[in-house]
């Protein structure tokens, strides 16, 4: 477990990878470094997307074998929101999601190079006002057809699980 703060000091990630997941991986902060770059990319391009001061920014990132999928919804004064709940243009909402989806490509990249397992579901949760971002992975087969359940779903029932908790 780690926690990790960005030179800028503008990015707090908290990473916890089970040690029987490292597989021999390189033991520096180089690795933790460069996938918190990478993740804190997909937060900014949210934020340039989007436009919006939201209180929070909820990011899913599915990376399965044989799909990736990128999603975000949003808590803006206490209420959770989707895209099209914020009232984003479809043209910039598809963009987000295809710009950020080719983004998972390279948090595969930074795993391979530095000998780590790729998460199959990240799940980060941004708060724009403490700038603080905590990130939770998953490396277990989450989406496939052998669990019968596909990354839309899950994102889904994460957007519905934090409506739940608001009302």
């Amino acid at each position: 477990y780690a926690f990790l703060v960005t030179e800028n000091r503008t990015l707090a990630n908290d990473i916890f990878i089970p040690r029987d997941k490292l597989k021999g991986g390189k033991k520096n902060t180089v690795f933790e470094d460069e996938l918190m770059d990478t993740q804190s990319e997909l937060i900014a391009l949210t934020l340039n997307m989007v436009g919006k001061a939201e209180d929070k920014i909820f990011a899913y990132c599915s990376i399965e074998a044989k799909s990736q999928m990128f999603n975000v919804f949003f808590e803006l004064d206490g209420k959770i929101k989707t895209l099209n709940e914020m009232g984003i243009a479809p043209f910039r909402a598809m963009e987000l999601l295809r710009t950020g989806t080719h983004g998972l490509d390279k948090i595969k990249e930074v795993c391979a190079k530095y000998n780590y397992p790729t998460p199959t579901e990240i799940k980060m949760i941004y708060d724009v006002k403490t700038k603080k971002l905590n990130v939770a992975y998953q490396y277990k087969e989450i989406c496939s057809a052998k669990t019968n359940i596909g990354a839309g779903e899950v994102f889904m029932n994460w957007v519905t699980d934090k409506k739940n908790e608001s009302t």
